[in-house]
């Protein structure tokens, strides 16, 4: 493989705005890809022979880690806020530090990722001369960039020999996913779900179905987002179709739906930057929402609700994996396994607040919650119990993930649904 190399300067720790989590950033980088189609189409890079079938992905598992061992440092990149801290420092990351005086495997960890188009954006180049990226292990999103990551050869297929805690802990709803079948490429970091959060006193009653946001009682108090991906997901399960199954039909039913949605006057806005403080303030009675943002809302007063509709709500993940041009593999391979140790996902989970992909986190999160005094105690008590962090298994039973498209059907999704919202 070719050398190690580093192409670019990483940014400094902490510049990054420390209000900028990756909640809000998914909700900016929503809205940034609803206003462009997929970058990394009009990007020079050939595709490559994406093994299939098991002796075929075995081949390649052993191809790239033979000969492969531990060199005792590894480079991280992930969003900001993305991970534990020390609450007395900011800086510190107790989880990635506890790894290195375990393993001696030094960490240097960067918070460089604003959204997939841009991260893609500036490491292409790179991948595309065979150069190393500067980073073993980074944090991508289960959307079309990691398609196109997997397309190019830019991932190396994971050894779970090697990956036997994610055998042991990681949930069933987070293992052999539509956008990498059998977790040849990634492994979960964090996950969270998208359905809708309302106010009870507002609306009156308890909303059940994507079918209330029809409701004439609600005209004019509903809020969507300006996200072509998430609005015809939902759209999908609102008119009774699986996403991941549907079919360009399926498609111009579920436009038919927002369409009639929005032409009755029931929406207030299309904006994935200010739903959760519209609804904080009562402007909005009920929205699409992202499971975190309702948990962060009563944290601060609020007192929302979130439900996953009868008719499904969506699953998404971002994912740790691993460059194919990456110097430190072995290493990096090493900290995905830590990760999902439960002690480990619990602590990162007290931070981020997140759905945990590691059940087991459940009950640590709740005896770290019982070790707690005062405002301490009361966050870690209700994460411990949220179903917004860790779902129950009903919950996830009615959990559905996001239709994966090709570069054709992309233009022919967003020729659907973005007019829509943009009218």
């Amino acid at each position: 493989m070719p050398e190690h190399s580093t192409p670019f300067a990483p940014r400094p720790r902490g510049l990054a705005p420390r209000g900028w989590t990756r909640r809000g950033l998914l909700r900016a980088a929503a809205g940034a890809a609803a206003l462009a189609p997929l970058a990394a189409c009009s990007v020079p890079g050939a595709r490559v022979h994406v093994p299939t079938g098991k002796a075929e992905i075995a081949a390649a598992v052993t191809d790239f880690w033979a000969g492969r061992k531990r060199s005792g440092k590894l480079d991280f990149v992930n969003y900001t806020q993305y991970i534990d801290v020390d609450p007395a420092d900011q800086s510190k990351h107790p989880t990635l530090d506890a790894f290195t005086r375990e393993s001696g495997i030094e960490v240097a960890y960067d918070e460089l990722i604003d959204d997939s188009a841009s991260w893609f954006g500036r490491i292409q180049p790179e991948f595309a001369s065979g150069q190393g990226i500067g980073y073993d292990l980074m944090v991508v999103g289960g959307d079309s960039y990691l398609g196109k990551y997997i397309e190019l050869g830019y991932l190396a297929p994971l050894d779970h020999s090697r990956l036997p805690n994610f055998a042991r802990y990681g949930g069933a709803a987070f293992k052999n996913t539509s956008f990498d079948h059998g977790n040849v490429y990634t492994v979960p970091w964090q996950s969270g779900m998208t359905g809708i959060g309302y106010d009870p006193a507002r609306v009156g009653r308890k909303i059940t179905s994507w079918q209330d946001l029809l409701d004439p009682g609600l005209r004019g108090r509903v809020g969507m987002w300006n996200d072509a991906v998430q609005m015809g997901n939902i759209a999908l399960l609102a008119v009774g179709v699986d996403p991941e199954t549907s079919t360009h039909a399926d498609w111009r039913k579920a436009a038919a739906w927002l369409r009639g949605q929005r032409d009755a006057g029931m929406v207030r806005s299309y904006s994935t930057s200010t739903y959760q403080s519209s609804l904080q303030r009562g402007d909005l009675a009920a929205s699409l929402v992202y499971s975190g943002d309702v948990f962060q809302a009563n944290q601060s007063g609020s007192r929302l609700e979130f439900v996953i509709p009868e008719e499904g709500g969506l699953l998404w993940t971002d994912n740790l994996c691993i460059p194919s041009t990456a110097a430190h593999p072995v290493d990096a391979l090493t900290y995905m396994d830590y990760a999902y140790r439960p002690e480990v996902a619990a602590r990162i989970s007290e931070t981020v607040q997140f759905v945990c992909p590691v059940p087991a986190a459940q009950r640590v999160v709740a005896r770290d919650a019982a070790a707690a005094t005062g405002k301490r105690r009361t966050v870690l008590d209700a994460l411990s119990t949220s179903p917004l962090v860790f779902p129950t298994e009903a919950d996830q039973s009615k959990l559905r993930r996001l239709r994966v498209l090709d570069e054709e059907e992309e233009k022919q999704w967003n020729a659907l649904f973005e007019p829509i919202y943009q009218a």
